[in-house]
C-alpha cells in the first residue's frame, strides 16, 4: 500500500508534524503514515529506513516552518547547505523519484524561492502547498486529506465490504439432512412409543442449549478489552493516573505550543476515547509545550512598522498601541514599550507601546477683542490634586479583601490642569475624577484592543478620585459576550493609595 512520509525539522515544526501525524494515522491507518520518530525500531540504521521509506512511499509532505529555510547546526551553518541533513536527503530523494511531494506551511511560513534551495532542492519552489494553522486546524486538515486520497488508499472506505467479499468468494451450500431411519416411517402400532428424552429433536435440542450456555458462560468470563479513557484537558499527572487505571500506560509525547492552554495539558490522544483495545497498549498524547523566555527587545527610536516586525521574527505580539503628540520626532516613532527592554518574558506576551503622533499646525485665529476682566468668583474646579508618588496600603477584588504585597511599586502620577497623567496614561478629568475607558475584543489575539464599545467583548473603566487623604482607584470589567470562556458578569477591584511624596 503506498504511505505518506512526513519529513519535518524537530526545531521548526515538531508539534505540528506530531499533530498532522495522529490525524493521518487516525484517517488513513498506522500502516499509512511513516514518522521517523514513531517508525523507526530501535537498532535499525535510520539513513537506511528513511531512504527506504521514502522509495517506497506515495506522497511525501514536506512540513515547512518559519526556520525550515534558515535552521543551522551547531557550528552555525546553514543545515540545508550540508548534502548529508537528513531533511534535505528525505526531500530530494522524493523528487528525483518523481514521487508527488508537498510542501506543508506552518507557523505562517512562506514558499521557499528557488534561490534559496540547493539544486536538489529547486524543484520544491514550484510544486503547490497547503497551510495548515491552529485557528482553522480541521478545514485546512480536510483539504489536505482530499489531495492525499489519490495517492492512498483509504482504508476507512473500501470498495468491498468484507462480508460481502466473503458471499462472494464462498457459496452458500444447503445442510445435508440425515436420512429418516425405518422404524421412523414406519410403526408397528403395537409397539409402545420410545420415551421423550431418547428422541432425535430432544436430545438435539440439548445439544443447542448446552452450547449456547457454554457460550454465554465464556462470554461472561472472559476478559473484556480496556476502553481507552478521555485525556483531553487534563494534566499529564492525571492523564498518566487515568491510563493506569484502566491497565493501559502513556505512549509517545508530543509537544505543541498552545498560548491559551497551561503547560503539560492534554490537547488530543491517539487512540480516541472509548476505543477498546489490549491492556498494556500505549496512547500517544500531544501535550501544550512550555513556552520558553524570550528577552524584550529595544525598540524605542523604530518606526512603529520595523517594531511589529522584530516582535513577530521573536514570536511576541503587539499590544496596546497608545500615541503621544510630537513635533520632534518622525511620526509612529516609538517612544516607550512596557515591558521595557531586556526584560525576560514568555513566548507569545504582548508588548505595549507608545508611538509619536506628528502634531498639525493650528489655523489662524483671527484677532478676537479683548475680553473683559475677570470678576472675582468663589467658586473653584472641583478636581482634586492628583500630582505625587502613592504607596498601595489596601485592596479588595469583588468585595473580598486580597494582601497588599510589600514589594508592590510607588505610583507617581502628575497633573497640569486638568490633564493628568497616571502611569503613561493620559486622561481628561471632570467633576473631581480621572475616567477613561479600553474596549477589547476576542480574535486570538490577547489584549486587541478596538475603537467602540459596540465592538468589544470587554470594557474596562478606570475611575480614580481622592476622598481625604486618600487616592481610590477602581477598575471595572465589564464581560459583555464570551471574552475566552470568561462568563458574562462584571468584576470590580478597588485599591487604596495614601501620599508618601508630594
Amino acid at each position: 500500500m503506498p504511505r505518506i512520509f512526513v519529513s519535518y525539522r524537530r526545531e521548526d515544526a515538531e508539534g505540528e508534524a506530531g499533530r498532522l501525524f495522529d490525524d493521518l494515522v487516525n484517517h488513513f491507518g498506522e500502516d499509512s503514515v511513516f514518522l521517523d520518530v514513531a517508525a523507526i525500531e530501535v537498532g535499525r540504521d535510520f539513513r537506511k529506513a528513511i531512504d527506504e521509506s521514502v522509495a517506497t512511499c506515495g506522497v511525501l509532505l514536506a512540513i515547512i516552518g518559519r526556520d525550515w529555510i534558515d535552521a543551522k547546526n551547531e557550528a552555525g551553518q546553514r543545515r540545508l547547505d550540508d548534502p548529508s541533513d537528513f531533511v534535505r536527503l528525505e526531500t530530494a530523494s522524493a523528487l528525483k523519484r518523481d514521487i508527488p511531494v508537498i510542501p506543508v506551511l506552518v507557523h505562517g511560513a512562506k514558499m521557499p524561492r528557488p534561490d534559496q534551495l540547493p539544486d536538489d532542492l529547486k524543484e520544491l519552489a514550484f510544486r503547490n502547498g497547503v497551510e495548515l494553522t491552529h485557528a482553522r486546524w480541521r478545514s485546512d486538515l480536510d483539504l489536505l486529506i482530499k489531495a492525499l486520497r489519490r495517492h492512498v488508499e483509504d482504508p476507512k472506505n473500501p470498495e468491498v465490504s468484507a462480508p460481502a467479499a466473503v458471499e462472494a468468494r464462498v457459496p452458500v451450500r444447503p445442510l445435508p439432512v440425515p436420512p429418516l431411519a425405518v422404524e421412523d416411517t414406519v410403526r408397528n402400532k403395537d409397539t409402545p412409543p420410545a420415551p421423550w428424552w431418547k428422541s432425535r429433536g430432544a436430545i438435539l435440542a440439548f445439544v443447542v442449549g448446552a452450547a449456547v450456555v457454554l457460550a454465554a458462560g465464556a462470554y461472561l468470563l472472559w476478559p473484556k478489552k480496556p476502553a481507552v479513557p478521555d485525556l483531553t484537558g487534563s494534566t499529564i499527572f492525571d492523564a498518566t493516573a487515568k491510563l493506569q487505571a484502566a491497565t493501559l500506560v502513556v505512549g509517545r509525547k508530543i509537544y505543541q505550543v498552545d498560548a491559551e492552554k497551561a503547560a503539560d495539558t492534554v490537547l488530543s490522544q491517539s487512540p480516541l476515547p472509548n476505543t477498546r483495545v489490549k491492556s498494556g497498549t500505549a496512547v500517544d498524547i500531544v501535550l501544550v509545550k512550555r513556552q520558553a523566555s524570550v528577552e524584550v527587545p529595544r525598540l524605542t527610536g523604530k518606526s512603529l512598522d520595523v517594531a511589529q516586525t522584530v516582535l513577530q521574527d521573536l514570536h511576541l505580539a503587539v499590544g496596546n498601541v497608545s500615541r503621544e503628540p510630537r513635533s520632534d520626532v518622525v511620526q509612529d516613532t516609538v517612544l516607550d514599550e512596557f515591558p521595557k527592554s531586556g526584560k525576560k518574558v514568555e513566548s507569545g506576551t504582548a508588548i505595549d507601546l507608545v508611538v509619536a503622533q506628528a502634531q498639525t499646525q493650528p489655523a489662524p485665529v483671527p484677532p478676537q477683542p479683548r475680553p473683559a476682566p475677570p470678576q472675582p468668583s468663589n467658586v473653584q474646579s472641583s478636581l482634586p490634586n492628583f500630582a505625587g508618588t502613592w504607596r498601595m496600603f489596601e485592596e479588595t477584588y469583588n468585595g473580598e479583601a486580597r494582601t497588599v504585597s510589600p514589594q508592590e511599586k510607588p505610583l507617581t502620577i502628575t497633573q497640569n490642569g486638568t490633564a493628568v497623567h497616571i502611569g503613561r496614561d493620559l486622561t481628561i478629568t471632570s467633576a473631581g475624577t480621572v475616567t477613561y475607558r479600553q474596549f477589547y475584543v476576542h480574535d486570538n489575539q490577547h489584549g486587541h484592543e478596538v475603537a467602540t464599545e459596540d465592538q468589544a467583548d470587554l470594557v474596562n473603566t478606570f475611575t480614580w478620585r481622592v476622598k481625604g487623604s486618600t487616592l481610590i482607584f477602581e477598575t471595572t470589567f465589564d464581560y459583555k459576550r464570551p471574552y475566552y470562556g470568561h462568563p458574562l458578569v462584571k468584576d470590580l477591584r478597588i485599591m487604596k493609595y495614601h501620599r508618601i511624596a508630594p
